[in-house]
């Protein structure tokens, strides 16, 4: 009985860190961000982001599903840990040493001749990236969370008062190339800290092999989903330069980080206690609906109203020399309401024992949106509305997936967020009105803000919202407690 308390509050003390772990970080990363945006141009974020895709695919290839698959095995020696590590820094060294050779041609593609050194130095970070693979692996399966998030948010902080610095005096878009390889540098002596672990054993590759055979899909799917992900990048870099791409690739940052975070975060809730629901499918679609339900209430007031103030909080916060960024974010904006329940499904045919059909949905969902790239591909903001129609296109598919495999109406779906996406809606409209009150620009955000929010609150609340309610009482119980 003591052990499994001792694991309980292990398991609560893990999972506080993990999640400590994504909201420093990101926190951290967009305090930085937000520096680095104000001092530098967009061209200079333009030659960073046209190096991400490389990088990104480069990482999964490195890693090769490893992770995952070594976490949930059970009996794993030292030998196999040490034939891992060769096999992760054998790939890495291969690599860099082909992107090493493809510099110039990467460079002659963007027509952007400073990447030939600066692809160079940054995608020295995928060297340091496979050293630490192991380290990682070793302090999950201990759910040694509290380590791992040291060890990223120590080398998000470090790595970003270096590239403040390096800004300040004059090194542009190399500031950003520094943070890249300081941040994966740091980060791997840190875990090599705390991992007591050394390849001082024999290797026994033949774990190698048995890895990829369960790795192989996980491997694919991945190298998927993060080349659509950045697929954009060097089509923009290519046809529309190095300032375009600037603005493009941070809207895309400013769009996903909100979206990611309430994915992140509801799933991680949902998904234990659906999966021990699935015995019990009238319970089990309660939840998913209050889920959904959740989901709804948290993204599209934030993504709708950043759409309405985002033109004054980019002026007051980036200056004039971002504006370019705004319609390019507003029109991403409406994408991201949609991406959380995209992510939610897709984890919800797997814990379904639904794979295959979670497979077809990514594949469906990637093709979509790599489509308005060979139709629109002359006009960017024509571009980024055909990928707001594909995920609008691809979440009634994911309706008609979820129908077949639980008794869950579309009509119900629609119905769980219809009325959050309304008043959202009604709500930027009147936070956008608030643009004609003539007042300066920092007052008008801040009222911008508090209508906003008090109105999208209290509408919840009045219109019976049982979302709304919840919180509202509990944040009055928590004042109360305090009293």
């Amino acid at each position: 009985m003591e052990n499994k308390k001792d694991l309980k509050q292990e398991t609560i003390f893990s999972l506080l860190w993990n999640a400590f772990d994504k909201v420093g970080f990101q926190f951290i990363a967009f305090i930085i961000g937000l520096v680095s945006l104000r001092l530098l141009s967009p061209r200079d974020f333009g030659l960073i982001g046209a190096l991400a895709i490389f990088t990104a695919l480069s990482n999964i290839l490195v890693e090769s599903g490893f992770t995952y698959a070594m976490v949930r095995r059970k009996g794993n020696t030292s030998n196999e840990y040490t034939a891992i590590f060769c096999f992760n820094v054998f790939l890495s060294i291969l690599f860099y040493a082909l992107l090493y050779v493809c510099a110039e041609r990467i460079a002659n593609f963007y027509k952007m001749p400073e990447l030939v050194d600066l692809s160079r130095f940054i995608f020295i970070s995928i060297l340091f990236n496979s050293f630490s693979i192991v380290q990682t692996i070793i302090l999950t399966k201990e759910l040694a969370f509290k380590k791992l998030s040291i060890a990223n948010i120590c080398g998000a902080i470090i790595s970003g008062i270096v590239t403040i610095v390096l800004i300040l005096n004059g090194y542009t878009y190399w500031a950003l190339a520094w943070q890249i390889l300081l941040q994966a540098v740091i980060k791997c002596i840190m875990l090599w800290i705390f991992s007591k672990w050394r390849p001082n054993h024999a290797p026994d590759f033949s774990v190698i092999k048995e890895l990829f055979l369960f790795s192989f899909s996980l491997i694919l799917s991945s190298l998927l989903n993060t080349f659509v992900r950045y697929i954009y990048n060097p089509i923009i870099g290519n046809k529309f330069g190095d300032e375009q791409l600037g603005y493009y690739a941070e809207a895309y940052k400013f769009y996903f980080l909100p979206s990611n975070i309430i994915s992140s975060t509801i799933c991680g809730v949902a998904y234990p206690v659906l999966s021990k629901l699935n015995d019990n499918e009238t319970r089990q679609i309660n939840y998913l609906r209050k889920m959904i339900r959740m989901a709804a209430f948290g993204i599209f007031p934030v993504m709708f109203g950043a759409m309405a103030c985002f033109d004054n909080l980019t002026i007051a916060i980036l200056t004039e020399k971002w504006k370019d960024i705004i319609p390019y974010f507003q029109i991403l904006a409406i994408a991201g309401a949609f991406m959380p329940f995209h992510s939610f499904y897709l984890g919800f045919l797997t814990l379904k024992g639904y794979p295959k059909r979670n497979f077809t949905l990514e594949c469906i969902r990637n093709i979509l949106i790599i489509s308005p790239l060979f139709i629109l591909h002359n006009n960017i903001t024509w571009m980024l509305w055909g990928f707001v129609v594909a995920n609008l296109i691809s979440y009634i598919v994911d309706l008609f997936f979820i129908r077949k495999i639980i008794v869950y109406k579309i009509k119900d779906q629609i119905k769980d967020i219809l009325p959050y996406c309304g008043l959202s809606i009604l709500m930027a409209g009147i936070v956008y009105l608030i643009n004609f009150v003539p007042i300066k620009l920092y007052p008008k955000i801040v009222l911008q803000i508090i209508v906003g929010a008090t109105f999208y609150l209290t509408s919840c609340y009045f219109g019976g919202s049982v979302i709304a309610k919840e919180i509202m009482n509990k944040i009055i119980s928590a004042i109360k407690g305090k009293h």
